[in-house]
């Protein structure tokens, strides 16, 4: 029955974090390291049923076979399997020397990519608030592809997952090396950037939490107070330059100021809609009653359009975000294989950079909020 369930769920509820298909055995990391260990109490399916272990290994080990068990120990399936004749039968097509280059290779091209993104990032005044809000699925992307290859390099390639011993490993391992291009001080420094740029986004969105509520109210009723003063103007009884009194300008605009008033915090959802239709509205009388002509009218509809867009952005921001990150930073075993690995160079780097050692001992530590682990 546990075999069972750790085969066919997502028990740890994982796969909502990483949402595309090639991020799937990442995602699935957990159950499948749970996995290899619970197959060893029953050891059959190890031996004698290779339809369940094909299924197993499609599922789990499609693009990889160096797997973390807990706190950087770590199991290479391809020297663990090897007494298992339905488990080794499996994990052919997955140690295939076609399949390890193209994985190799794609990892490669992946971390030379999002690296480059990230130091764009990380570039002084580059993340600002309105920019983070606006791109948040592109930032927790770039997120996830550096987490996803940083984990991927540092386990196939540590000294501690190869023994020297077997040629079949030394010649995948080798060919791994080759493929990814591998350099342990460019990928110490990709872990070294990821973790700032994971740092400064988290602390960026707990900021923009505790001041959501406050700062969506102060847009809304800029908002509306910009509707009114509008609906004066129109009134005849404020007056404004070449603005003639309008009264159904003046009953609208009243109404428009009502409904941002009538905006409810607690009901994100309905307030959001809402909001669209309302600055759909506000684009739509600028057009029909030809007010593009009046640059001081046009500046208070712009205004009003402003405040409404970010009310939207203040209220997509959501606690679903951090536990995302929580979930895709989890580092609590590559520290260890990386130490394993480089040796001397983190010693060199933290003395050279030691901000960065902030961040990383903040990856490495689980918060407190039962949501988040």
């Amino acid at each position: 029955m546990v075999i069972g369930r750790l085969r066919s769920d997502d028990i740890y509820n994982q796969v909502s974090a990483y949402p595309l298909p090639e991020h799937r055995s990442t995602a699935l990391a957990n159950q499948a390291a749970m996995l290899y260990v619970i197959l060893y109490f029953d050891p059959s399916i190890l031996h004698n049923h290779p339809a369940k272990m094909r299924e197993i290994v499609d599922k789990y080990f499609p693009d990889n076979w160096v797997i973390s068990i807990y706190m950087g120990i770590t199991v290479n399936l391809a020297d663990a399997w090897e007494p298992y004749k339905a488990a080794k039968t499996a994990l052919n097509n997955t140690l295939d020397l076609s399949n390890v280059r193209e994985q190799a290779s794609r990892y490669a091209t992946v971390s030379e990519r999002v690296h480059a993104q990230v130091q764009q990032f990380l570039k002084e005044g580059y993340l600002r608030e309105e920019m983070v809000l606006d791109n948040i699925p592109r930032l927790l992307n770039c997120l996830r592809d550096c987490n996803v290859a940083i984990r991927w390099l540092m386990l196939h390639t540590a000294d501690s997952a190869c023994d020297p011993n077997n040629k079949r490993l030394r010649q995948i391992k080798d060919q791994i090396l080759t493929d990814s291009r591998y350099n342990p001080r460019i990928l110490f420094q990709l872990l070294l950037d990821t973790a700032q740029f994971e740092f400064i986004l988290k602390e960026m969105f707990k900021q923009m939490l505790s001041e959501k509520q406050t700062k969506w109210e102060h847009y809304k009723k800029e908002g509306s107070e910009r509707m009114t003063e509008l609906a004066d103007v129109f009134s005849g009884v404020k007056p404004l330059t070449r603005v003639e009194k309008n009264e159904n300008l003046q009953a609208w605009f009243r109404e428009i100021s009502k409904q941002i008033l009538s905006l409810n915090y607690d009901d994100s959802t309905a307030a959001g809609r809402k909001t669209v239709q309302l600055i759909q509205a506000l684009e739509e009388v600028q057009e029909f009653h030809q007010l593009e002509s009046n640059l001081q009218v046009c500046q208070f509809l712009a205004d009003t359009r402003k405040f409404l867009h970010q009310m939207i952005r203040t209220i997509n921001i959501k606690e679903e975000v951090l536990i995302t990150m929580q979930i895709v930073g989890d580092l609590s075993f590559r520290v260890a294989v990386l130490f394993w690995r480089v040796g001397i160079l983190c010693e060199k780097s933290f003395a050279d950079h030691p901000r960065k050692h902030v961040y990383i001992s903040s990856k490495d530590h689980k918060a407190s909020d039962p949501r988040y682990c």
